[in-house]
């Protein structure tokens, strides 16, 4: 019975009860900043799964994951005992009842979805982690909306967060920084090599210094806002290609057919196209510390990252005052 009580002390229960899940394998995961790492798996039997996990100093996320989902699920368990109910199908419907730190994170997600305009979102965020700073909630919430902060909020609330913290984000936060560091404006280009629309090797290097300016664009055939900028991007390039513009689209798709008939639908012209087919985790992303799309890197001539993440409406005006 002594036995049984400890053992029960240095445990908790992640109770998974998820409809339409029976038979399907529940995999209870742990990232470990460059790989999510399975844990443990249970068959779900009557819709049920539960795993028992021993208690540990290191508070940070944990997530379950089951085939047909396109990411995990993460929570915070502090310890305790979790509860997770829903529907497998209905992933966005799933609720998690666990900690005090699952309870402010589930209350914090409702809000921000609720949350359309993207200055909104940063100013929420903002203050969430500034108010949560101590919890490893904080660097979480920081690295799930990094796209909204700028380089100088990140620096601030990472220096904010206490230095003992175990969290796998917080150790996100700051390679997201150190990537972010490495493309502000005034620093040298990257250079990369990627395959083009028709298999051959092109390396950005080959076109830095040929044209005086070299638009690096972000984008993918799946992105509607990409797709949305594309009619303003192709107006710049037909004004300013024959006085000194080039631009290189990367893409971040999957599907190569697509990838191609978006260029041609969109009447993206120039000649310059790659892609490694890899979705997000493409390399030249990952080089440039790209978090969202569209994104858009102008270089100079001399190799130099001059302008980031200008509007399609506002090319025109830029370009006017590099080129004309």
């Amino acid at each position: 019975m002594v036995m049984m009580t400890v053992t029960s002390c240095n445990s908790f229960k992640i109770n998974v009860n998820l409809e339409n899940s029976n038979g399907k394998t529940v995999y209870l995961q742990r990232y470990d900043g460059d790989k999510m790492n399975n844990m443990d798996s249970v068959v779900a039997k009557d819709n049920k799964a539960v795993f028992k996990v021993k208690k540990n100093e290191n508070l940070d996320a944990l997530c379950i994951m089951i085939n047909g989902w396109r990411r995990p699920l993460t929570f915070f368990a502090d310890n305790q005992d979790v509860t997770i109910t829903g529907d497998y199908q209905n992933y966005n419907g799933i609720n998690v009842l666990a900690s005090e730190s699952q309870e402010k994170l589930n209350k914090f997600m409702a809000e921000v979805n609720n949350i359309e305009d993207e200055q909104e979102i940063y100013y929420y965020v903002l203050d969430f982690a500034k108010q949560n700073i101590d919890n490893p909630i904080a660097p979480y919430a920081v690295y799930r909306y990094k796209w909204a902060f700028s380089l100088n909020d990140l620096e601030n609330l990472y220096e904010a967060m206490p230095a003992d913290m175990h969290s796998t984000y917080k150790d996100l936060v700051v390679g997201y920084i150190k990537g972010l560091q490495l493309t502000e404006v005034g620093m040298p280009y990257l250079d990369f090599t990627q395959k083009d629309v028709n298999g051959e090797d092109f390396t950005l290097s080959s076109v830095i210094g040929k044209s005086k300016i070299v638009i690096l664009d972000f984008w993918a055939s799946w992105c509607p806002d990409c797709r949305k900028e594309n009619p303003g991007l192709v107006a710049a390039y037909n004004e300013f290609k024959n006085k000194g513009l080039d631009i290189v689209s990367v893409s971040f798709d999957t599907n190569e057919e697509a990838w191609k008939k978006a260029i041609a639908d969109d009447n993206l012209s120039w000649k310059n196209h790659v892609s490694d087919l890899k979705g997000w985790s493409n390399a030249t992303a990952d080089l440039y510390t790209i978090a969202y799309i569209p994104q858009n890197i102008i270089i100079d001539a001399d190799g130099i990252i001059i302008k980031k993440n200008v509007p399609a409406e506002r090319l025109k005006e830029l370009l006017s005052s590099l080129l004309n």
